[in-house]
């Protein structure tokens, strides 16, 4: 091979490493995604969100919808018993609405025990009351998928009684980055519960809703309608005083439904301000409530579903009582039984002389 040839060929090979390095190496295998002008990975679209960088909040409209209606309560001990605020809840959905009202079982939490039904209509109202007595604004966050087990139209998060005021705003975090993960775009909002004895919850309250406001959610100022009615502690109960009584959780949970669009039964609420607001608190947003015998009555709940029963024959001596049990709830009146069994029993044969 002559010199000349040799010359040729290793100017060919400095020009071929040249473009190689200068064109750069090929894509690996595992790849790199998509990249921008200087070489950086292209980030994709966001999500829709809204001013404060997180989905919809708005909770105003969902009872007037004509669709049905899933809703989630994740709280602490002042709504998980029936007569409270969640269960009166569910009664005033069931003005327009067959509702159920789906509690965890007191004996065992892992399970939520036989619902409780209300009203009849067209739609229907669901609640998952996940509260849970004794337990912080963290307690949902590893239990979610249990405790919201069906997509609900909102979440409302109802803690306090057992958090400090230094601490609710990260417990609040946690468990609302685990609804993120499992419902993005579901609305959340934040129950500033009603006063204890002298309202030393305040504090607490008053985190729960700087946090509110700083992650742009809306809240249910449901102390500022205690305020409005009267002296709030004439509301605790005496039997439970972490919990309030049967007025206070009337209130309640009234509260809780003009905010989510319902109207109260004999009420102009048309002029009437609402108890909603975006993350922070409205002091005096509640108009004070009707007297108790004005309330919205409604018939006492069902629990599960049971046949009529059919005639029955007539005992031949008057029925013995059966002794039952009284468990009283956190409004201080006897929750409603269930189940009701009456024995009898039969007349002895004559005796033969």
């Amino acid at each position: 091979m002559s010199l000349g040839l040799v010359i040729l060929l290793v100017n060919v090979a400095i020009v071929v490493a040249v473009v190689f390095f200068i064109g750069g190496r090929p894509e690996s295998p595992e790849g790199t995604g998509a990249q921008g002008p200087t070489g950086t990975p292209t980030p994709s679209a966001p999500a829709p969100t809204d001013a404060h960088g997180g989905p919809t909040t708005d909770i105003s409209g969902l009872v007037g919808r004509d669709a049905d209606l899933t809703l989630a309560v994740l709280g602490d001990g002042t709504g998980d018993e029936e007569g409270e605020w969640v269960t009166v809840l569910g009664e005033l959905l069931g003005q327009e609405r067959k509702v159920k009202v789906n509690n965890l079982d007191p004996s065992d939490p892992t399970h939520y025990a036989r619902a409780l039904s209300y009203g009849s209509g067209e739609h229907t109202a669901t609640i998952w009351n996940g509260s849970r007595i004794g337990v912080s604004a963290d307690y949902a966050a590893e239990r979610l998928e249990f405790l919201v087990p069906d997509k609900p139209d909102a979440i409302l998060l109802s803690y306090g009684r057992d958090d400090k005021a230094e601490e609710i705003g990260t417990a609040l975090g946690t468990t609302l980055k685990a609804i993120r993960e499992q419902h993005a775009d579901v609305p959340v909002a934040v129950v500033l519960q009603a006063q204890n004895t002298d309202d030393k919850i305040a504090p607490v309250r008053e985190a729960a809703a700087t946090w509110a406001e700083a992650n742009g959610l809306t809240t249910i100022d449901v102390a500022a309608a205690f305020r409005k009615a009267g002296d709030p502690n004439s509301f605790v109960s005496v039997v439970d005083p972490p919990s309030v009584n049967a007025r206070g959780g009337q209130l309640w949970g009234e509260t809780v439904f003009r905010a989510l669009g319902g109207r109260l039964p004999n009420k102009a609420e048309a002029t009437e301000p609402s108890a909603t607001t975006m993350g922070a608190a409205a002091p005096d947003a509640v108009p004070p409530p009707q007297d108790v015998a004005n309330t919205y009555q409604v018939p006492a709940p069902t629990v599960g579903t049971t046949d009529p029963p059919g005639p029955q024959p007539e005992p031949t001596q008057p029925p013995q009582d059966t002794p039952t049990t009284t468990r009283t709830n956190g409004t201080g009146s006897p929750a409603p039984t269930t189940t009701t069994e009456t024995a009898t029993t039969e007349a002895p044969p004559p005796i033969e002389g």
